[in-house]
């Protein structure tokens, strides 16, 4: 299994099933150090969908009852091995990423379980495109179309597949 990447790199990798494997490990290990801090943990991003080529990098959608909590969250998910970044914080979702910039290995979200937007939109984008080949092979290629016009600008690659993923959510609601 390979998982990681340059902090801002854009590289497709093929579908490994071993990534499902790496999401678990590392769930345990959250809910090992946080235990009922955390309300779920959610696997998300194209690593979670069978068959997508994905950055390999593992999403980790971790809920919370209140971001009031997210200072609790620092010095654990230091020892583990993420970066805190309150430049990349928001007042709906807290992100830290785990590994060197050299090597990233995992992006964890930790949002409010009961907003809208933050948890709910990327478990239905993630839901419907499992659940829909044709439009999961629409996304695989428009990723990787972007990928190779936007390899070293990762901000590019993101925001270009953003109408896709509003469409997507509109007809999954």
């Amino acid at each position: 299994m390979t998982i990681g990447l340059k902090r801002g790199a854009v590289k497709l990798l093929p579908y490994d099933k071993a990534w499902k494997t790496e999401f678990e490990t590392e769930k345990q290990r959250l809910f090992d150090v946080f235990g009922d801090k955390i309300i779920a943990i959610e696997h998300i991003g194209s690593t979670s969908m069978p068959g997508a080529d994905a950055k390999p990098i593992i999403d980790l959608l971790v809920g919370v009852y209140s971001l009031k909590t997210a200072p609790d969250f620092i010095d654990g998910l230091k020892k583990l091995g993420y970066q805190y970044m309150p430049e990349k914080w928001s007042d709906t979702r807290c992100f830290f990423p785990k590994g060197s910039d050299e090597c990233i290995t995992h992006h964890l979200h930790l949002v409010e379980v009961a907003n809208e937007k933050e948890w709910r939109h990327p478990l239905l984008f993630r839901d419907y495109l499992i659940s829909h080949p044709e439009a999961l092979n629409e996304y695989i290629t428009l990723k990787q179309d972007l990928a190779e016009q936007y390899a070293d600008d990762r901000h590019k690659y993101t925001e270009l597949k953003d109408e896709f993923i509003k469409s997507i959510l509109a007809i999954a609601e």
